[in-house]
């Protein structure tokens, strides 16, 4: 937990599978349009933060072939509210829009970042004492 404590105190943000890495959902899923991705969801866990945003990057993932894995990562308020594009890769900027939109067209989604958003806020509040 060393490397956590180091990242909050220079405001980086730290990955949910970091932090509870035996966890069955450590990595989020997604199918879009024939692609699969695999989604890795990191926090600002400066409990003085006032930030409300998750940073996720998705994977695309290659089953049975030899392709190299593409991603993007992309900056999520959590209100629903909108998204900002922190690398590309190879996607074009249409579509990282209409993946999140289908990522954020289930409700569940956004809940399940809040709730781990909570989560990562309480372990560091811990984590601090």
């Amino acid at each position: 937990m060393i490397a956590v404590l180091n990242k909050i105190a220079k405001g980086i943000t730290v990955c949910y599978a970091e932090v509870f890495p035996d966890r069955d959902n450590n990595y989020l899923h997604l199918a879009y349009m024939g692609k699969l991705f695999l989604i890795a969801d990191s926090y600002c866990m400066n409990p003085e933060c006032t930030c409300q945003e998750s940073a996720l990057n998705f994977v695309q993932v290659y089953p049975r072939e030899d392709k190299k894995a593409d991603s993007f990562m992309i900056g999520v308020k959590l209100n629903g509210r909108g998204f900002r594009i922190h690398e590309q890769g190879g996607f074009h900027k249409r579509e990282i829009q209409s993946i999140y939109l289908h990522f954020t067209a289930d409700t569940s989604n956004l809940n399940l970042l809040n709730d781990r958003f909570a989560e990562m806020r309480e372990k560091a509040k811990e984590m601090l004492r």
